[in-house]
């Protein structure tokens, strides 16, 4: 849960927009397993879609990164699809900024 503040939210410092409390979802990898977070307290930003997290935060996820998850703290498991994009043969340029507003 969300603690409750009085403070305005902070800008964005991608593009100094308001951005908004949030609980939000994050995956991590660490060696060929994959790690889904939930409940993560977070400010996030409607326009660029970037997501930033306050100092602890940041900490425990590295700290499970790098000396691995609590297994005993498992929720619950989920199935995951994987796709593969082998064989495609990328752009020969990269998109502009106004190419991408068409896409």
């Amino acid at each position: 849960m969300l603690p409750e503040t009085n403070l305005p939210p902070p800008p964005c410092p991608r593009c100094g927009r308001d951005m908004r409390a949030a609980e939000v979802k994050t995956a991590i990898w660490r060696g060929e397993r994959l790690f889904v977070v939930e409940d993560v307290p977070a400010f996030v930003c409607d326009l660029c879609v970037e997501q930033f997290y306050d100092p602890g935060v940041t900490e425990m996820l590295r700290k499970w990164t790098q000396d691995g998850f609590p297994m005993a703290d498992v929720q619950r498991e989920i199935l995951v699809p994987v796709f593969s994009l082998a064989g495609y043969e990328p752009m020969t340029r990269p998109i502009t900024t106004e190419e991408q507003e068409i896409y």
